[in-house]
């Protein structure tokens, strides 16, 4: 159902199964067959079929992912820069696959130079789960303390900063203040902030 373009929610709905089960369904297909993928999502951008009047009026595929893109952009503008999450809202779940999309596009080779210019203005969007975490922060934590002993000071968590080093180290060091505030930092990770990086929190 998915190939012939039918979307996630509607597929949970007809299956009577959770929306998360479809798409754990499809990213199985999709980590087998590349080629699947890139059917199924050519399926989902295709236009409905009606008049040529309606066909005129509908969106082209380019105008249809920079319509995409404006969604992203807007969202991350309005959170400081995090990325949409599966489970937070039906608006962040259509936004989560449609970055993950990206993301194998990406990894394919197929995502353009224009595109890839774009969303990387948007700060850090291709952090997937084909990037190691524990790589990710190891550099990130490298990154930061290379800025404080730079400039003297953390970076700013400042939305007109979008697409610059400082935005993306600020919004990471923002998370990593929010994990210690709700507990959900690990104990290792907070003694090498304590260690390296006083007065961090």
């Amino acid at each position: 159902m998915y190939s012939r373009g039918i979307p996630v929610p509607v597929i949970a709905r007809w299956c009577r199964v959770d929306v998360r089960r479809v798409r754990r369904a499809a990213d199985r297909q999709a980590s087998q067959d590349s080629g699947w993928f890139d059917r199924s999502l050519l399926a989902h951008d295709q236009p409905r079929p009606g008049t040529a009047a309606e066909r005129r009026m509908t969106k082209t595929l380019e105008e249809t992912w920079w319509g995409h893109y404006e969604d992203l952009a807007v969202y991350m503008g309005e959170r400081g820069g995090q990325r949409p999450r599966q489970n937070d809202s039906p608006r962040a779940a259509a936004l989560y696959s449609w970055s993950f999309a990206q993301r194998r596009a990406l990894d394919a080779g197929t995502l353009t130079a224009e595109r890839r210019e774009a969303l990387d203005r948007l700060g850090e969007w291709s952090a997937g789960r084909n990037e190691n975490p524990e790589e990710l922060w190891e550099r990130r934590l490298g990154e930061l303390q290379q800025f404080v002993a730079g400039r003297g000071r953390f970076p700013a968590y400042n939305v007109g900063l979008r697409g610059t080093g400082e935005h993306v180290l600020g919004v990471w060091v923002s998370t990593q203040r929010t994990r210690f505030r709700k507990g959900r930092m690990r104990t290792d990770r907070r003694e090498r902030l304590d260690r390296m990086l006083p007065g961090w929190v």
